[in-house]
């Protein structure tokens, strides 16, 4: 009996050892944290935390809207949202286009256009020629008066002056011809005239102008 009562005595001994223990290094851990979390200030001698403090946020839970459900609980329309007074209305603004005008072009009238003449250039060409020499006179009214009477007769005759020993002489034939042959046949006719019968065939060389730039 007196050994169990010493056994018990000796375990509540090792107990208290064990709180005392216990108590000791608590005291032990909270003052070495003490000592990190505050540190004198040098320089104003207060104590200031070490650690900034942490502010925790806490996150409201927002409600899903369920229109289902609303519709069968509630007659009302759901809130809206008001709108943020820092937010910027800005106006847009349609400008229309403005119609465009067609113009009719101006018409310019082309200048005229002067044809340019080509002036003409000649050259002389002598060729032998064949006449019927019906008379020949010193007036002129006498060979004008011949030369009327054989276009009568249908012969085409012309008047051709002449100077000879400082006398003008007045000639009427008819011509010219291109050839002998023609001269001779045609004067054949003019004898048969009554008051011509001494017509003849002269040649003679003829100057005429030609144009080479045609």
């Amino acid at each position: 009996m007196d050994n169990i009562k010493n056994q018990s005595r000796e375990d509540n001994n090792l107990k208290t050892l064990w709180v005392l223990f216990s108590a000791l290094g608590l005291l032990i851990i909270v003052g070495t944290a003490g000592f990190f979390f505050f540190s004198p200030d040098k320089q104003g001698g207060e104590i200031k935390p070490v650690l900034a403090a942490t502010t925790l946020v806490t996150q409201e839970k927002v409600e899903e809207f369920d229109p289902i459900a609303w519709s069968r609980e509630s007659d009302e329309y759901p809130g809206l949202e008001e709108k943020s007074e820092n937010l910027i209305e800005v106006e847009v603004v349609s400008e229309e286009p403005e119609p465009v005008v067609e113009r009719p072009a101006a018409v310019v009238e082309a200048a005229p256009v002067t044809p340019k003449v080509k002036t003409p250039v000649y050259k002389e060409v002598s060729q032998l020629v064949y006449w019927i020499q019906v008379g020949s006179y010193s007036s002129m009214t006498k060979a004008e008066s011949v030369r009327v009477v054989l276009k009568e007769k249908g012969l085409t005759g012309t008047v051709q002056t002449k100077d000879v020993n400082g006398n003008t002489v007045y000639r009427v034939r008819i011509g010219a011809f291109n050839s002998k042959e023609e001269a001779e046949k045609f004067s054949t006719q003019v004898q048969a005239l009554k008051g011509y019968e001494e017509s003849f065939v002269i040649q003679s060389v003829q100057v005429k102008k030609v144009i080479v730039n045609s």
